[in-house]
């Protein structure tokens, strides 16, 4: 009878571990050996992970749950989906970010991220150990090589004063990522929990339940030797995996004082680290390079001639930008990063 019991278990605990092995999703096939050891020693970034042979992909559910090897993919590039309220104000003006993986053979996988930086964080990773993989579009190519030809058309000798000043301000910001990255991820999780409708909380709450009672009678019917325990453990892990990934539970980080308290320990940085540069132009909530971009490519453009101009047609772009009005994907992306560090504050330069 216990000598049964065992063999139950034991045959339970390997039908899980091959459902959770990663499985290939290009047509090369890794040793088992060798997938256990790169996946055991990849760089992990949100979900997903870079190894040496292969880079891993989740599912819905399940971090790195797919692989494959570099050798398969076409090109690998960022997407970012826009939450209710587009552009405007009204909405909670959240992003979705996805990985999408694009094969030789045609197929594509998109992977959904909690947190853009990761997304960032691979495609940094991919430019450096595998230059080979093209990390855009073929239309965003275009359009890059398009720029690339184009020729600027020459600014006086104060736009230029102007410019240069804001270009030393890209490169100070530059030299710590980690600030503005950080200030324009908390601006966006605080306006993500702030906006959340309270049907969605409810919602997700239910299901962490369902999943938690799911996984506590999977417990115990499994060590009553019950053929069906392992169904409820999978269920109810797959519930309470939901509701976690989910990001709605009002727990932890979520709540509303702590998105709050991240916000302003994120401003808090950005003003202590531009102080440190003297003449340093924006203020500590919009101090981000794609701001400075925007700004810099107003100059040259002729729409404006100092940098406090420039900072105006920005705030006036952005609040010109909705959902019926079409960019493009490189537009698109400097706005998703960008407009709720204004929105936030009402466009406001001292808060």
């Amino acid at each position: 009878m216990c000598g049964s019991f065992l063999f139950q278990k034991e045959k339970i605990l390997r039908e899980v571990i091959m459902f959770l092995s990663p499985v290939p999703f290009g047509k090369t096939i890794l040793d088992p050996d060798v997938l256990r050891d790169d996946r055991k020693k990849c760089v992990k970034a949100g979900p997903c992970g870079m190894g040496a042979r292969a880079l891993y992909l989740n599912s819905f559910y399940i971090s790195r749950r797919y692989y494959v090897v570099y050798s398969d993919i076409r090109r690998i590039f960022k997407r970012v989906a826009m939450s209710s309220g587009g552009f405007t104000g009204k909405g909670m003006f959240s992003t979705i970010p996805y990985l999408v993986v694009v094969l030789k053979d045609g197929r594509e996988k998109q992977c959904n991220f909690k947190v853009e930086q990761d997304v960032d964080n691979i495609l940094k990773w991919l430019s450096e150990n595998h230059p080979e993989i093209p990390l855009m579009t073929e239309k965003a190519e275009e359009e890059a090589k398009g720029k690339k030809a184009q020729t600027k058309a020459p600014v006086s000798g104060k736009v230029q004063r102007e410019i240069d000043r804001l270009q030393g301000d890209i490169d100070y910001l530059e030299k710590k990522p980690e600030i503005y990255q950080g200030l324009s991820a908390a601006v966006r999780r605080k306006r993500t929990v702030d906006q959340m409708p309270k049907s969605n909380i409810v919602i997700v709450t239910a299901i962490a339940l369902i999943g938690f009672l799911g996984l506590a009678c999977g417990i115990f019917f499994l060590s009553a030797g019950r053929p069906y325990a392992p169904y409820l453990l999978l269920f109810g892990g797959a519930f309470l995996f939901f509701s976690l990934a989910a990001g709605t539970l009002p727990i932890g980080s979520n709540t509303k004082g702590a998105v709050r308290k991240n916000w302003e320990r994120a401003l808090a940085d950005s003003a202590d680290y531009i102080s440190g540069k003297p003449g340093f132009f924006l203020p500590p909530q919009y101090a981000h390079p794609v701001v400075c971009r925007r700004m810099i490519r107003i100059l040259e453009s002729g729409r404006a001639s100092t940098c406090r101009e420039a900072l105006e047609v920005v705030k006036s772009d952005l609040k010109g930008l909705n959902s019926e009005v079409r960019v493009s994907q490189e537009e698109y992306d400097e706005v998703i990063r960008v407009k709720p560090l204004f929105l936030e504050c009402d466009y406001k330069d001292k808060i």
